[in-house]
């Protein structure tokens, strides 16, 4: 028998896959905000989906590099005896449920796939409703009539997420649905968060606006002290207004963070940071960035990201950079870096994934990386690695690497190694790989034409 809180996690997966994968970083964050979490910690909810895989209860669907699951799936034979169940405990109601339902009011779920007209069913509902949830991937505006009816009629709505349906404009009436602690909008127009907006949102535990484009945010963000996830296509966030708030202690994740918000009178207030991802130029903003990052202490997973439309040349002078020693994941995106990163990188001594574009290593570095990824390796020609290098290599992913001549021999040290991806490698080397012996003991594979 499953413990009552796995069974609550999986009842509430069987709502959102009915015909579809979710994301894990979704599903973690809706647990949290639904209460099945005790500590509202992440990491907790990461090891409940584990059980609930182990259990034969939910299928692994894809994985990162990094061999975290990125999406899950709720096997065949398992589906309908979970929404049967959902459905007539009371848990969750949907229109694709052909069943009579006895007392709407009883339950605090809803879902909506797909069909707009599916919102009228939202008069059956008292005012009660904990939950709202529209499960499509097709992008429809949301008529602002149904908006308002949400807003006013659900005061006590914990959950909200609209997914893909598009909002002409920010909801005023949002102010009515002051506990709420998990809001997914997706409305393009919104270009700042105004004080109205954040002043009825201080319950949020995670606010997910990815298709918005922030320069503006109010004084009253920082008053938002449960907030824990923070995700938009880029947000710029007010300097500290000193009195009357306090430091964001619970924010965990925040992306994509605007490099102009990286002084120390921002990123100071947010000690407990783990996950951050930095947007738009990075090289004017490159002595800020070089000095502050260093100070966050609690970060694992850092990524750096030059806006595609800035002319400028991302040349990153990686030498001038003083990276947490708590990292564990690096990335890099549409970057260049002018020096040899590894006498920087190679110094980060728990870093277990990188990605970047140039590939050299001195004896002894990187003592924990498992993971090395890097893209655009188009220029590479050569790839050399010193005595003792990466010593627990798992998984290196090279894409592209057309010039490459030769696999360094240290590589084949590497008892740990078990997947090398090399994709459009040129004819002298595939021909090399092919020869080898222990291809497939190293996991060798080559793409696209196979080996």
């Amino acid at each position: 028998m499953l413990p009552f809180y796995l069974k609550l996690c999986c009842l509430y997966l069987s709502v959102f896959l009915v015909h579809f994968e979710i994301s894990t970083k979704q599903s973690y964050q809706l647990w949290i905000a639904e209460g099945f979490i005790p500590n509202n910690n992440e990491a907790t909810a990461e090891r409940y989906l584990e059980q609930l895989i182990n259990g034969g209860f939910v299928d692994a669907g894809k994985r990162g590099v990094r061999g975290r699951i990125n999406t899950c799936s709720i096997p065949g034979h398992c589906s309908p005896a979970l929404l049967t169940v959902a459905f007539e405990g009371e848990f969750f109601i949907s229109p694709i449920m052909d069943q009579e339902v006895k007392l709407w009011e009883n339950v605090k779920r809803f879902t909506v796939h797909g069909n707009l007209n599916d919102f009228e069913f939202l008069d059956h509902f008292d005012s009660f409703l904990h939950s709202l949830l529209h499960l499509t991937l097709g992008s429809h505006y949301l008529d602002s009539n149904y908006c308002e009816k949400i807003y006013k009629m659900f005061k006590f709505l914990r959950v909200l997420d609209l997914g893909s349906l598009v909002l002409i404009r920010y909801p005023s009436e949002i102010e009515y649905v002051f506990l709420l602690r998990y809001l997914n909008l997706n409305i393009p127009s919104l270009k700042s968060l105004p004080s109205s907006l954040l002043n009825s949102l201080l319950n949020l535990y995670t606010l997910d606006m990815p298709f918005s484009y922030i320069d503006h945010t109010a004084d009253e963000f920082w008053k938002m002290s449960k907030l824990r996830y923070l995700n938009f296509g880029s947000i710029t966030l007010s300097a500290h207004p000193g009195k009357y708030c306090g430091s964001l202690e619970n924010l965990d994740f925040i992306s994509a963070l605007h490099p102009c918000c990286c002084p120390e009178d921002i990123l100071g207030r947010l000690p407990n940071l783990r996950n951050i991802q930095i947007w738009g130029d990075l090289i004017y903003y490159q002595s800020l960035l070089s000095k502050i990052l260093y100070r966050l202490s609690c970060l694992e997973s850092l990524k750096l990201a030059k806006e595609s439309k800035i002319p400028r040349r991302s040349n990153i002078i990686l030498a001038k950079y003083q990276f947490p020693p708590s990292l564990t994941h690096l990335s890099f995106l549409n970057v260049e870096l002018m020096d040899d990163p590894m006498p920087a990188l190679e110094k980060l001594a728990v870093l277990q994934l990188l990605k970047l574009k140039k590939l050299a290593c001195s004896s002894d570095g990187f003592p924990k990386l498992k993971v090395l990824h890097l893209k655009s390796m188009l220029w590479l020609q050569e790839w050399t690695m010193g005595i003792r290098a990466m010593p627990k290599l798992e998984c290196s992913i090279l894409n592209p690497c057309a010039h490459l001549k030769m696999i360094p021999e240290q590589l084949w040290c590497l008892k740990s190694l078990n997947k090398l991806e090399l994709w459009w490698p040129e004819l002298e080397l595939r021909q090399q790989l092919r020869e080898f012996e222990d291809k497939e003991q190293y996991g060798i594979q080559l793409y696209p034409y196979g080996i």
